[in-house]
């Protein structure tokens, strides 16, 4: 298996590019659940946008800023939180967002609220990731935070890749396959039932899964816990490490966690 496609092997940091500024206003809004709420933004801006990795981010920016705003050096930033692309249309020029509704935050607190016709700015795509074309199995590790992201890889794999997700939520009702792929094994995690703590039934079945021969893995969730399943994998199960991709979402009492912690 090409493992090349998904690690930049050559040591070289590839060159930053300044982001596009795009400001979008609001379409539509559909609750696809009781914690989860679908956003699709509209905006000609959108031109160019893309096309993004399976499992890219976005920066949203929020608070009471100019749709022409452009930073500053020495000026102080509006506050931004990382999403993902989940879905895009270019013809349409339509950008599709899945919110958590967790009730806490910048963003949350922005999703409650948002009308049609409410405007953010918009940055990116970046990141992302490129599985092998010959990959006969992934699986994938991944709560709330990380779901949408979860469908975009799951939307890009070939039907011959055999998918695991193991997909911890907060309650039953949270339960919606991430993708139409219909060969897709999903083993749900529900932690109300058992008061369990976020990330704890993920590193709870990483530990006690026979793994497959052969799989690829991608890890997405709290960062604390993102970090445990790491070490589980490599330590306890002998994981080569370019078989394994780990990305912590968020971080357990912080506000807004980096969106470049691979847990390395």
């Amino acid at each position: 298996m090409n493992t090349s496609a998904i690690r930049n092997t050559t040591g070289e940091s590839p060159a930053r590019r300044k982001p596009i500024l795009r400001p979008v206003s609001v379409r539509a809004i559909e609750d696809l659940g009781p914690r989860m709420r679908r956003v699709t933004f509209l905006g000609d801006s959108l031109e160019g946008f893309g096309p993004s990795k399976p499992g890219s981010h976005i920066k949203l920016f929020f608070g009471d800023i100019a749709l022409d705003w452009q930073p500053m050096p020495g000026q102080p930033r509006p506050t931004a939180r990382t999403y993902t692309p989940r879905y895009f249309d270019p013809v349409r020029r339509e950008l599709v967002v899945d919110f958590v509704r967790h009730g806490q935050g910048v963003a949350s607190e922005w999703v409650e609220q948002a009308q049609v016709g409410s405007v953010l700015i918009v940055a990116g795509p970046g990141g992302g990731q490129v599985f092998p074309d010959d990959l006969r199995h992934l699986v994938l590790f991944a709560d709330e935070s990380a779901l949408p992201a979860a469908g975009t890889i799951l939307d890009s794999l070939p039907p011959h890749c055999m998918v695991t997700l193991f997909a911890e939520v907060a309650d039953t009702a949270d339960q919606r396959n991430p993708s139409e792929r219909p060969t897709t094994d999903i083993r749900w995690l529900p932690r109300l039932a058992s008061g369990a703590a976020p990330g704890s039934l993920l590193l709870q079945a990483a530990r006690n899964q026979r793994l497959p021969d052969g799989a690829m893995y991608w890890v997405a969730c709290e960062a604390t816990a993102m970090r445990d399943i790491r070490q589980v994998m490599l330590n306890e199960h002998g994981i080569d490490r370019a078989h394994l991709v780990t990305r912590g979402y968020w971080k357990a009492g912080a506000s807004d966690h980096p969106d470049h912690d691979m847990g390395e």
